[in-house]
């Protein structure tokens, strides 16, 4: 486990930030100390001019004595020397302007102070004051004092030497320090940095080159042996993956041949699913193919009876006919199968892990030593079961029953489909049975009735001998049997009718053909548009639609022309007009309800999602309107 990355005292930042902080440290106190030499230097140097300043004041006032100048003028020139002294005595850091700190000197302005005060500065005045003396005076005799002068001078200059020598010192160690600290710095760069980074490279160019077992020695606790200890890790890690690649190469094939088995065998058998198959084709392909993924010795497939609380056994594979044929399996509650319809998951039975006490089922009495049981759900419900049968004790892996889970989903699905398509078929049987009887009893019905009053009408007549009544009765008879024929004929052939998207106009033109043949009454067919066809449901139920309309054109409307126009453009529109009598508007609202040719018109347009519309002609005659929306169209 590698070492957390903190900078401890030891680690190699703070190692060169201590030895620069040092170096520092130290170069500072060395200028530091070279700053104070300087201005002491340039203290002195000011003390000394300003001591020499005095040796000239002090002659220079002697010399005013001598030639007899005015007392005020000795007087000012005193005060001049008198104010130098001061000043040199006090000192001036703004200049710099200071004596050197040491007692010889401090002793050598006192005893300068004491005698100017004291000793010259009176023997001058006193000079300056006799006016008996001759024009020229004697010069006051000052080289005593002068003398106190220039050991005060030679005193400063003294201590500006030993000054210069200590500043030349701290310049020649700052000198030692720079070329000492750059080969310091340059070693311990190389000790601790360069070295360090060229073992860890060599070992790195080894490693490149194929030396898994390279190491880097580990010592110290600096940021290197974070990095080195990396290092070793990362080897290690190397090492290990070299030494077991192959072994991963083979588990990953293995994987991925395990994974391509698994596609396989499901696109294989949701292809086989989808094909059009009667439900025992269905699952007897299904066990076949599960069989041979799995290499079970038998299979089954049961579906679920709730309500009876039965399992029905649709197909097998394998089982003995003792097995296959037993009644004793076939109760929910009466075998292993039955127990695993109500669990969540895929269910294994190992029969030697049964407890003897146990009551021994069938599956155990033929041979066989484990079986596993998987359910077909659909929506979460369950449709059924499928049972794989083992003689040999054989372990299905995670991944294999996670698959067979999904194929018992697919195969729930398909069970539903053929169920829901069965449905399907038999409510459009049962729809359109009832659109047959509704035309039946607008037709042949009606007509049937009518003949049934004709013959009771004719026995009448037939028994009150009135031949003239016989007569017109026979004829009513007669050609209400020619209208039934004629009925029955027409729904013979609407019955026949089978269309689709290529000859859809063919289909119109050949029922046209057929109506005039029929009613005898001309049928002119107008064509227009480009729009999309129309799928195959809306095409029959648009020809039905148009054989009701010309139905009850040649039975009601007395009509001595026929217009039909399509106009099939983004919405579809077909228009049925005749010449007829025209209807009663009032009425047939009124007789919506009990008039079947009129509801039949009207479910057929409700199928594909139209409106039909029924209204007189102001010119005399009927129109007949199908309209169906282009969104319609779409939605259908």
């Amino acid at each position: 486990m590698s070492r957390p990355q903190t900078f401890e005292l030891r680690s190699l930042s703070s190692k060169l930030l201590m030895l620069t902080i040092a170096w520092l440290l130290l170069a500072m106190t060395s200028i530091s100390y070279t700053l104070v030499l300087s201005w002491k230097l340039e203290g002195g140097a000011a003390a000394i001019n300003d001591a020499g300043s005095l040796r000239m004041r002090s002659y220079h006032v002697a010399l005013l004595v001598s030639e007899g100048a005015p007392l005020p003028v000795v007087q000012a020139e005193e005060q001049l020397f008198s104010d130098t002294l001061a000043r040199l005595i006090k000192g001036d850091p703004a200049r710099p302007l200071f004596l050197p700190d040491n007692n010889d000197v401090r002793q050598q302005v006192h005893a300068i102070e004491q005698s100017w005060q004291k000793e010259v500065m009176p023997q001058l005045e006193q000079a300056a004051t006799q006016a008996s003396l001759p024009p020229y005076r004697a010069r006051p005799d000052m080289s005593t004092f002068v003398d106190r002068i220039d050991s005060l001078v030679k005193l400063i200059e003294e201590d500006n030497a030993r000054n210069t020598t200590l500043l030349r010192f701290f310049q020649m160690a700052l000198i030692a320090m720079a070329v000492i600290g750059s080969f310091t710095m340059m070693f311990l760069l190389f000790l601790l940095v360069i070295r360090p980074l060229n073992t860890l490279g060599e070992a790195i160019t080894r490693l490149r080159d194929g030396g898994l077992d390279t190491r880097v020695e580990v010592s110290g606790n600096d940021e290197f042996t974070l990095l080195c200890t990396g290092f070793n890790q990362m080897a290690d890690r190397l090492q290990d993956l070299y030494a077991t690649l192959e072994q991963k190469v083979q588990d990953k094939t293995r994987s991925v041949e395990e994974k391509n088995r698994h596609l396989t065998a499901l696109y294989g058998m949701t292809a086989f699913l989808h094909e059009s198959h009667e439900i025992d084709a269905m699952c007897e392909g299904f066990v076949a193919r599960l069989i041979s993924l799995t290499g079970a010795d038998a299979g089954s497939v049961r579906l679920v009876d709730t309500k009876r609380g039965r399992l029905e056994l649709i197909t097998q594979r394998g089982l003995p006919p003792e097995l296959a044929d037993s009644d004793a399996c076939a109760p929910i509650d009466g075998c292993h199968c039955g127990d695993a319809v109500q669990q969540p998951f895929a269910v294994v039975h190992l029969f030697d892990k049964i407890p003897a006490t146990a009551d021994e089922k069938l599956c155990s009495r033929a041979g066989f030593s484990e079986i596993s049981v998987f359910h077909i759900r659909h929506n979460q419900s369950n449709v059924g079961i499928f049972t794989l049968y083992f003689r040999q004790h054989t372990v299905l892996p995670p991944s294999d029953q996670f698959l067979l889970e999904t194929l018992g989903s697919h195969l729930g699905v398909a069970i539903e489909n053929l169920r829901l398509a069965a449905r399907d078929r038999q409510f459009a049987v049962a729809e359109e049975r009832n659109l047959m009887a509704q035309g039946l009893h607008d037709s042949i019905a009606q007509s049937l009735s009518f003949l049934n009053l004709q013959v009771q009408m004719l026995e009448s007549a037939l028994a009150d001998e009135e031949m003239e009544q016989v007569q017109e009765n026979l004829g009513f008879i007669r050609t209400g049997v020619q209208e039934c024929y004629e009925d029955v004929r027409e729904l013979l052939l609407n019955f026949r009718t089978r269309i689709s998207k290529e000859n859809f106009t063919d289909a119109v033109r050949t029922l046209l053909s057929r109506f005039e043949q029929q009613a005898c009454i001309p049928a002119q067919l107008s064509l227009q548009g480009n729009g999309l066809p129309l799928n195959p449901q809306q095409q029959l139920q648009v020809i039905f639609i148009l054989q009701e309309a010309l139905s009850n054109v040649r039975k009601h409307a007395q009509a001595q022309r026929v217009c039909i126009d399509i106009r099939n453009e983004a919405d579809f529109v077909m228009t049925i007009r005749d010449d007829g009598c025209g209807v009663d508007q009032q009425r047939i609202e009124a007789r919506q309800s009990r008039h079947v040719g009129l509801s039949i018109m009207q479910e057929r347009a409700a199928r594909i999602h139209s409106q039909i519309s029924i209204q007189s002609l102001d010119s005399g005659g009927t129109e007949v309107r199908l309209t169906l929306p282009h969104t319609k169209r779409q939605a259908a």
